[in-house]
């Protein structure tokens, strides 16, 4: 019985250092925010690149870490001189690892499928799993090919 009451104690201890670290988290992603926004969207890519960057590092499990994911791959497709399409990839990929349960998922997936080439047998994985989704409207399904 003691033991049960001692990991009690301990867990209850943990459970407001954790909620403070997630504080801190969100505070820092919205101090980061700002300074992204700050810059606007006419601003040097990479300044904006590199905002978006340090709230993926430094706040993740945050909401904005989260979007972030989503304005940097936006930011390589119209941000810079030159689409970036691969990088674009590689941040939606990104996104679906680190937060697999995203409210996001749907939209990542589709944007994926577009930003790959038809031909590509990950373009195929996606258009097969955003079709057995009983989330996406059927209207969407149709126009996946």
């Amino acid at each position: 019985m003691r033991r049960i009451f001692a990991a009690l104690f301990v867990l209850l201890l943990c459970v407001p250092a954790f909620g403070a670290d997630i504080v801190s988290l969100e505070r820092e992603a919205m101090i980061l925010r700002v300074e992204y926004n700050r810059l606007g969207s006419s601003g040097d890519p990479f300044e904006r690149e590199a905002v978006l960057r340090k709230i993926i590092d430094r706040c993740k499990g945050t909401e904005e870490a989260e979007a972030a994911y989503w304005e940097l791959a936006d930011l390589y497709l119209d941000g810079f001189p030159e689409e970036m399409r691969q990088e674009a990839r590689e941040m939606l990929e990104l996104c679906l690892r680190d937060y697999p349960n995203t409210k996001r998922a749907l939209l990542v997936k589709c944007r994926l499928v577009d930003l790959y080439d038809a031909k590509e047998s990950r373009r195929a994985e996606l258009v097969r799993q955003l079709r057995n989704d009983n989330t996406l409207p059927n209207v969407l399904k149709a126009s996946l090919k």
